[in-house]
């Protein structure tokens, strides 16, 4: 083979693989932009913020379509029917960490927002925070209390229920409602204290 060959077909190797390499470096690039930007992108407002929206509205901008429904443009009945569930649950979910926090010896007052689970995912729900901090002191309350003492806040818990649901409109649900939550709450903690007294009991007897 003649030098005069080799020298041509060495150039031409060389700029073959810098071509290669020059056209491997702009797909990384373009790789590399296109993962950076799936990253930047923000996530839904549902995922940020705790929980998704109901009929466009999610948090306070319910309560507020609830309260003053005049002004919002859906159908106001679909969305009491449908918020129903998730406000009892928020509240009973209120109660049940004032009851875990009482035990666990510590105090935080949870934020008036809270992501709701449900059968279609979770729903975003806000309670004024005056509501709040009383549901939760009446959880904490409840963790302590004697039958007759809790017997006092499953009534101050119905009417606050029905304070609120007349509030949203929504007062002919409120005795249904209060019952659901305090049987959740309130009536299962005081079921299952006295299912642990009486296990005591029946382990004291059988040891003596």
């Amino acid at each position: 083979m003649s030098q005069s060959f080799v020298v041509p077909a060495l150039i031409t190797a060389t700029a073959l693989l810098i071509t290669l390499i020059f056209v491997f470096m702009i797909y990384l690039w373009q790789r590399i932009s296109a993962l950076e930007k799936h990253k930047s992108v923000e996530l839904p407002v549902e995922t940020k913020a705790g929980g998704a929206a109901l009929l466009g509205f999610k948090g306070k901008e319910i309560w507020d379509a609830l309260e003053n429904p005049g002004k919002a443009p859906v159908n106001i009945d679909e969305l009491r029917q449908r918020y129903s569930f998730t406000l009892s649950r928020h509240i009973e979910q209120i109660i049940d960490q004032g009851q875990m926090d009482k035990q666990a010896g510590r105090e935080a007052v949870p934020e008036s927002n809270a992501a709701i689970g449900g059968l279609r995912g979770e729903i975003q729900s806000w309670l004024p925070p005056s509501y709040v901090a009383r549901f939760y002191r009446i959880g904490r309350d409840s963790a302590v209390l004697s039958d007759d003492e809790i017997a006092e806040l499953r009534s101050e818990v119905r009417a606050l229920v029905k304070e609120i649901l007349e509030r949203l409109g929504m007062a002919a649900e409120a005795s249904g409602i209060g019952s659901l939550i305090t049987s959740h709450t309130l009536e299962f903690h005081a079921n299952a204290a006295d299912a642990d007294t009486e296990t005591e009991e029946g382990q004291e007897e059988q040891a003596t």
